[in-house]
């Protein structure tokens, strides 16, 4: 879904049942919550702080939306999770979905398609999670799939106290923002890849620096070669099951000390 897509949406004939729910946004203030939008996702934040501020600009700019939640699916076990919320009712919501594994959130993120429901049609499609949320008021869904990569998938959730059941507008947006928050957590991991390899390699240089510094030292001491310094580095580190960087730390404090 694109902004495009939106603005037809908003600017053809209403098409939906609901007149009010289609009347209750303008272009411009979907394009200024749009904006906003767009800035948060640009703002250097780690990722859990991020999807939280995500979920809260959600339910500020979606006028039928209560509550929002984002539930990631494990890459190693398929188990839910919810990852961000606006608050412990969402949260409670989601754990109840949990466990009937059933629900809006799961079908969404199982099937990778956008589930919209109002109470009725979820007592009928997923009985045991209807039966565990009977008494939380929540009356209408929304949940749009979220995918970060082949292994990372979840969604993107909404909840509502009134039983409008969303419409088709709603629908569009939030499927404009799954599409702003996957860009926005792909390049979020990748920063995070970036910094493990940067750190990993500083910390390969460090331990390369003071094994040469270990052997420099060994060679002067004993009278021998560059590979022989670094088999005796070898063998302490084998006779003490250490590592060679470790034994090469000893050896470069113990000789400076002298």
């Amino acid at each position: 879904m694109t902004r495009d897509d939106l603005s037809a949406a908003l600017d053809a004939p209403s098409p939906f049942a609901d007149e009010e729910a289609a009347r209750a946004y303008s272009s411009d203030d979907i394009s200024v919550a749009l904006e906003r939008f767009g800035a948060l996702l640009r703002t250097p934040m780690e990722l859990s702080v991020m999807l939280q501020s995500v979920c809260a600009q959600i339910v500020a700019t979606i006028v039928t939306a209560d509550m929002a939640g984002v539930t990631i699916l494990s890459a190693l076990d398929k188990q839910p999770e919810t990852v961000a919320c606006t608050d412990e009712r969402a949260l409670d919501v989601d754990v109840d979905q949990y466990r009937a594994n059933e629900g809006p959130c799961l079908e969404a993120a199982r099937t990778r398609q956008v589930v919209r429901v109002r109470i009725e049609d979820a007592a009928l499609r997923w009985p045991e999670f209807a039966k565990n949320v009977a008494g939380m008021g929540v009356a209408s869904y929304l949940s749009a799939p979220l995918t970060t990569d082949d292994d990372h998938v979840g969604a993107l959730n909404l909840y509502s106290y009134d039983d409008h059941g969303f419409s088709e507008i709603d629908e569009v947006l939030v499927q404009v923002f799954v599409a702003a928050v996957e860009g926005a957590i792909w390049n979020a991991r990748r920063a995070e890849q970036w910094r493990a390899e940067v750190e990993g390699l500083q910390a390969a240089m460090k331990t390369r620096a003071a094994i040469e510094q270990a052997k420099g030292m060994l060679m002067v001491l004993h009278g021998i070669s560059a590979d022989r310094a670094f088999e005796v580095l070898v063998e302490q580190s084998q006779s003490r099951n250490i590592r060679v960087a470790a034994i090469a730390a000893e050896v470069v404090e113990t000789l400076t000390k002298q």
